[in-house]
C-alpha cells in the first residue's frame, strides 16, 4: 500500500475557510489515502478578546470570514 498524503490549508479567509470544508471532508471520506490531520495555517487575528486560531480550534468555525459554517473535525490549527 502507498503511503498516505498529507494535505493543508494556507489561509483562513473567505476562501480558504471554505476550502477547509470541502477538504477535510474529503480526507475523511478518502481515509486509505490521507492523513486525516488537516492542518490550516492562519493569520493571527483578535475576535472579540480571543485568538482566531482558539476560535477555530474550540468551535470549528471562522466567526470572521466564514460564520455559520462548521469546518470538520479534522480540520484544525
Amino acid at each position: 500500500m502507498a503511503e498516505k498524503l498529507n494535505v493543508c490549508i494556507v489561509g483562513s479567509g473567505n476562501w480558504g475557510s471554505a476550502i477547509a470544508k470541502i477538504i477535510g471532508a474529503n480526507v475523511s471520506k478518502y481515509n486509505n489515502k490521507f492523513v486525516q490531520r488537516v492542518p490550516m495555517y492562519v493569520y493571527e487575528e483578535i475576535i472579540n478578546n480571543q485568538k482566531l486560531t482558539s476560535i477555530i480550534n474550540e468551535l470549528h468555525e471562522n466567526i470572521k470570514y466564514l460564520p455559520g459554517h462548521k469546518l470538520p473535525e479534522n480540520v484544525f490549527f
